[in-house]
Formats: C-alpha cells, sequence, structure tokens
C-alpha cells in the first residue's frame, strides 16, 4: 500500500511517500533513514553540493534492486525545483534541502553534484585524482596510493583533501583558481597520474581498458566535463549503507570504508566538522609547470 504525506520544508511542499520501504536490506535500513540523513548532513554537503547541477542514480526497489542515471528533470517535477539546461541536458540545482529530500524521496540514494557551478558551466571548481584499485588490489592499495598523491601534492606546493569514495576507492579534491577550465584540470590530473605512474610501475596504472590494468588506477578522465563523481557526504548503494566521506590524511592509516555509514557518519562530521572545507578555497596553479610535475 502507497502511503503519501507532504511535509513542508522553508516554505515548500515536498511530497513524501512509502517511508517504510526499506532501501538497504541486510542492515534493514528504509527510505525515514535516508531522509533523516539527508536532513541532518545538509548543513554540511549544502556548502560543496549548492547551485551545482546534479546527476542521481535512483533504487527505487533498493539497493538490491534495479536502477537507474537520472540527468534530466523527471515529469512532475514541483514548480519551485530549479533546472538549468546544459550541454541539452535539463538538470536539477542543488539549490535547497527541500530538493534533495524530493529527490532521495524519489529513491535517488546516490548523488553527484557537477565539478563546476550550474552557472558557469565551463570553469570547474577542483581537480579530482580518483584512485581507484583494480581487484586483487584494494582499499590498502588505494590508501598506499593516497600517500604517493600526497608526496607529489607537497613537491608542487598544492592542497588535496581527501575523501573515502565508500567503496574501495579513494578520491583526492584539489581545489582550482576561477581561470581554470577542463583542459587545465583534466591535463593538470592526468600528469600527476602519469608521474605517479613512472614512479611505482608496478603499482599504478593509468591503463583505460579494465582487462589490462593493475594495481591502482588514476582515472584522471573523471575531469572531463560530462563525467561525474559521487559527492562528498553521499551515501552509496553497498550493503552495509556506506557513504563518501572526507578524511583528514592521517585517518587513512586507521579507517576502513564500513567505518562510514549513514549510521555513523552525522555524529563523526558534528564531532569533527566539514573535513572538506579547504575544497573550498581556490588555489593558484600560475607557479607550477606541467614539465616539472614529471
Amino acid at each position: 500500500m502507497t502511503t503519501r504525506q507532504v511535509v513542508v520544508i522553508e516554505g515548500k511542499s515536498v511530497p513524501i511517500s512509502n517511508l517504510d520501504k526499506v532501501l538497504w536490506p541486510e542492515v534493514g535500513l528504509t527510505k525515514t533513514h535516508l531522509l533523516e540523513y539527508y536532513a541532518r548532513l545538509y548543513p554540511y554537503l549544502q556548502r560543496h553540493w549548492q547551485g551545482r547541477a546534479l546527476t542521481v542514480t535512483r533504487y527505487p526497489h533498493g539497493v538490491d534492486g534495479e536502477f537507474f542515471y537520472q540527468k534530466n528533470v523527471p515529469p512532475g517535477a514541483p514548480a519551485w525545483v530549479q533546472v538549468r539546461t546544459i550541454k541539452d541536458v535539463n538538470y536539477v540545482v542543488a539549490q535547497d534541502l527541500a530538493t534533495i529530500i524530493w529527490l532521495a524521496n524519489s529513491g535517488a540514494i546516490e548523488f553527484h553534484p557537477s565539478t563546476y557551478l550550474a552557472a558557469r558551466p565551463d570553469t570547474p571548481t577542483h581537480a579530482i585524482i580518483d584512485l581507484d584499485p583494480t581487484p586483487p588490489a584494494g582499499f590498502a592499495d588505494a590508501v598506499e596510493v593516497a600517500k604517493y598523491v600526497r608526496e607529489l601534492l607537497d613537491k608542487l606546493a598544492l592542497k588535496g583533501y581527501p575523501k573515502l569514495s565508500g567503496a574501495t576507492g579513494v578520491h583526492i579534491y584539489l581545489p582550482l583558481e576561477g581561470s581554470c577550465d577542463f583542459q587545465l584540470s583534466s591535463q593538470l590530473a592526468y600528469q600527476i597520474g602519469l608521474a605517479l605512474q613512472t614512479a611505482h610501475p608496478e603499482k599504478i596504472t593509468l591503463e583505460r581498458l579494465i582487462k589490462r590494468r593493475h594495481g591502482v588506477y588514476v582515472d584522471y578522465l573523471q575531469n572531463s566535463p560530462g563525467k561525474t563523481m559521487v559527492g562528498v557526504y553521499s551515501p552509496r548503494p553497498t550493503a552495509q549503507a556506506t557513504v563518501s566521506t572526507p578524511v583528514d590524511w592521517s585517518d587513512l592509516d586507521y579507517y576502513q570504508p564500513e567505518d562510514f555509514t549513514i549510521k555513523t557518519v552525522p555524529q563523526w562530521v558534528e564531532e569533527r566538522g566539514d573535513l572538506f572545507s579547504g575544497v573550498l578555497e581556490p588555489q593558484s596553479l600560475q607557479h607550477l609547470f606541467f614539465s616539472k610535475v614529471q
């Protein structure tokens, strides 16, 4: 039986339904848990998502059921939902908590905010070093490579901020100044990956074909304009309801992805604060010459 109700969030009427629907059956978490999580985390994720075009992954029957990616605003969206057309796609823009709750109610578990602000779609605000281990490599290998990344960034006088992917990977965000474009952010990520592969060829690869990969894949292609990355603080469709969570560099030695779930992350963030706040502080690349990265 479908149950529906309307909640008012900051003056906006948001329809919600089936609050007892189980989304993560292995740990017994329902849509209520998802909506409560987003409401509690919104003061933190707002800083990183607001004003960005959203791609979501919807699991209308829970994480064990079929899913689909959604870029275009769905039919029947409330009139207050902000939409921006970018390259023929009508994106929902992350403007407020009501928008996030409305999407989550539709089964949107995973949110992928754009690397750009919707008002400036040609200007990424950060570059991403995506460390994706190829089995039998796993999370420990991604952590090891993340440390190599930090060493290189220190040599380049660049700041990077790590977050756990919520699966086996590690994502490192490099804030950019407003004059950067996607060609520059992609080239930066590629050159960093190339330098790492040259220094550690047995552990790191830039190979695009999965069957030819080994160790940890540095996916520099995530910096292309049409690519998306799971957002900081977004839940993941894993059995344990893990969350893509920012950590300090020193935390990488002590925590596993399973330590960060929609049950544990709210308290973690309230105790530790927004460990991703540095991503909001642009950094200049004027001192950096790509020839020196190699």
